[in-house]
């Protein structure tokens, strides 16, 4: 049976996935790594830890598919926050940075475009985009609440790029959705770095695959059909 893309790149990912969790289950040295990750040297200096923290958000922006960039915020963060209020604000504003520039590169450079757009995708992003024609005064706040997520923006920028909507609007939504995350992380609100890697590294793990099953969702489950049919009942 021949797999459609989108099917055959979600069952990858999974797979990956399960390959490193029981790599992490069976290694105790790599689980060593994992869980230590903190006390690296690389993260108890403000300006390695900054510049990590760029590098690790733009590629994570970067990639068409979903990686656990934001795990590199808490642990840049994590030796200054007591220290200095004013520093988690900093790498969440470097980190918003190179989310956004990530962001930008790769929509530039192709992602989203036909050639790697299924069919399948194209009727689900077809109709992102009516609904966007349909209520555009909702695109500030859809732009904003994709961009406070780890998941790929593609689903809301294409879309956007599709109906020509303005692009110093949406790469000012993104970033400020993007600022607001990254902060969340720096911070530590809600205690949410323990998610991330370290000695909760199975958390990072479930979170993983939560994200790559919601992406997939979104592509392949029409929400715009079922919100609808909702409505009117």
């Amino acid at each position: 049976m021949r797999f459609k893309k989108i099917n055959f790149i979600f069952i990858v990912l999974i797979l990956i996935l399960t390959v490193l969790s029981l790599d992490l289950l069976i290694n105790a040295s790599h689980r060593e790594i994992i869980e230590n990750i903190s006390r690296y040297p690389q993260f108890q200096d403000l300006g390695s830890g900054l510049l990590i923290t760029f590098l690790v958000c733009m590629i994570g922006n970067l990639l068409p598919v979903p990686t656990p960039y934001t795990f590199v915020v808490c642990f840049s963060a994590q030796p200054f926050r007591e220290m200095n209020v004013f520093i988690p604000l900093l790498v969440g504003f470097i980190a918003s940075l190179g989310c956004l520039i990530g962001e930008m590169g790769g929509y530039l450079v192709g992602r989203g475009t036909s050639e790697l757009i299924s069919t399948e995708r194209s009727e689900t992003l077809k109709n992102y985009q009516q609904f966007l024609i349909d209520h555009p005064k909702l695109a500030p706040l859809l732009i904003f609440l994709f961009g406070l997520t780890p998941l790929n923006d593609d689903m809301i920028t294409v879309p956007l790029g599709l109906i020509k909507y303005d692009v110093k609007k949406t790469i000012l939504w993104i970033w400020l959705g993007k600022l607001g995350l990254m902060l969340i992380f720096a911070y530590n609100l809600f205690n949410i770095c323990m998610f991330l890697g370290g000695e909760n590294w199975i958390f990072s793990i479930v979170t993983l695959y939560f994200t790559v099953i919601t992406v997939y969702l979104m592509l392949r489950v029409n929400f715009i059909e079922i919100f609808r049919k909702y409505k009117k009942k």
